[in-house]
């Protein structure tokens, strides 16, 4: 009687490579396309939040600053960084021209010019103003929107990126570029 032998097949192909790398494929686009969604909403959805605060970023208006004018001397303001337009100094009574002094915006002060002394000298005043540096903000607003800008250019990208892979992923199949190795006398290439 002659023995019955089985035949084992040996698993030769790409097949089992490629599976993998679709499947790595098809999460990878998923998770990035997720990742995309969310950092844009939750971003934007803070931004709008904060938006107000930092637009309030350099623009503080403070109103009936008290201070006393004196002769020949830079009398402080309670802020520097002034912003040139909002000064108004008053007292009692009227409001006092801005060309009876020299005006220091970025320290703050003000120096009664020679000729008032006599009518301001010793005076209470008061002071309304914005103080601020608008920079800071403008410069936060803009790295903000240069944020989403580039998270629009990544998205605007992606099925490129995606695509790119693809066909990578096809032509290690197809050239055989996946396959390892190869069994006896085989080089492991398709050409």
């Amino acid at each position: 009687m002659q023995e019955l032998k089985l035949k084992t097949f040996k698993k030769k192909g790409q097949a089992a490579g490629a599976v993998g790398a679709i499947i790595t494929l098809i999460v990878g686009v998923g998770v990035s396309v997720l990742v995309l969604i969310f950092v844009g909403s939750l971003g934007g959805q803070t931004f709008e939040l904060i938006e107000d605060d930092i637009d309030a970023i350099g623009n503080h208006v403070v109103t009936n600053d008290a201070l006393t004018l004196l002769n020949h001397t830079y009398v402080p303001l309670d802020h520097s960084f002034i912003h040139t337009g909002t000064l108004r100094i008053f007292n009692a009574s009227e409001t006092i021209s801005l060309n009876n002094f020299t005006i220091d915006y970025n320290a703050g002060s003000v120096y009664l010019l020679q000729g008032t002394e006599l009518y301001l000298n010793n005076s209470a005043v008061y002071a309304n103003y914005t103080w601020g540096v608008e920079e800071i903000g403008a410069s936060v607003k803009g790295s903000i929107v240069s944020g989403f800008s580039a998270l629009e250019q990544t998205g605007d990208f992606l099925p490129i990126i995606v695509l790119a892979v693809v066909i990578a992923l096809v032509l290690g199949i197809v050239l055989g570029l996946t396959f390892l190795g190869g069994g006896r006398g085989q080089s492991g290439v398709a050409l």
